[in-house]
């Protein structure tokens, strides 16, 4: 007895097409399948890109020490040395936010010369505004600006009798900010006049945020 599935589905058809229909259909769903769990994997990746990682011991319960909290790392160098700090209203120390140049004077540090950054050194200077060079009215020391009048990069008479700079900033990962730009010139001047920089590490709030477009060359600045 040979059995023809056709005569009992009523059509004219044999037992080889409805296995090549079954596997057709098969292969349709699998595709579909496939296609979608791609799309779900792409999204959830794409999601991910806006999100903070996770990192070693994120987990722990702790505050942030900057490099500038941890004097009792760096003091000892800098006693007996005359020193030059670039820094703004943000480079604070402790708990009170002390600015970093009045604790270390208090702390018997020689500091000789403050070099500010874009803002001024006091930060109350609007965005791409000249800021002179003058006078730290709180200190009584001398304020040599490195935004305006082209005056970018520290000068051999600017790094006369310096020992070491220190550079003391927070940025936040923004292509537009012209802080690291400011650093650049800064490791230009030092290795060229053979003074020692000190970088006082503060964490960029944003370092795992990564967005926006591509920067197109003919616009580049800094």
């Amino acid at each position: 007895m040979f059995f023809v599935p056709s005569q009992i589905c009523g059509f004219t058809v044999n037992l080889n097409c409805i296995c090549s229909i079954f596997m057709i259909r098969m292969k349709v769903i699998f595709q579909f399948i496939l296609i979608t769990s791609l799309l779900l994997s792409a999204a959830t990746a794409q999601k991910s890109i806006y999100k903070p990682h996770k990192i070693a011991g994120a987990e722990k319960k702790g505050e942030i020490i900057t490099g500038a909290d941890q004097t009792e790392l760096y003091i000892g160098y800098l006693k007996g040395k005359n020193i030059g700090m670039v820094i703004n209203q943000t480079s604070v120390i402790g708990k009170n936010l002390t600015l970093s140049v009045d604790t270390l004077l208090k702390l018997g540090i020689t500091v000789k010369k403050i070099f500010g950054p874009e803002h001024g050194f006091r930060g109350d200077a609007s965005n791409g505004a000249t800021v002179n060079n003058g006078n730290d009215p709180a200190t009584g020391l001398p304020v040599i600006s490195l935004y305006g009048n082209k005056h970018y990069k520290p000068t051999p008479a600017d790094l006369k009798g310096i020992d070491i700079i220190i550079f003391d900033v927070q940025d936040v990962g923004a292509r537009f900010y012209t802080y690291l730009s400011t650093l650049h010139y800064v490791m230009e001047a030092c290795a060229e006049n053979n003074v020692e920089l000190m970088i006082l590490d503060r964490p960029n709030p944003n370092g795992f945020y990564v967005d926006g477009p591509v920067m197109d060359t003919a616009y580049r600045s800094g």
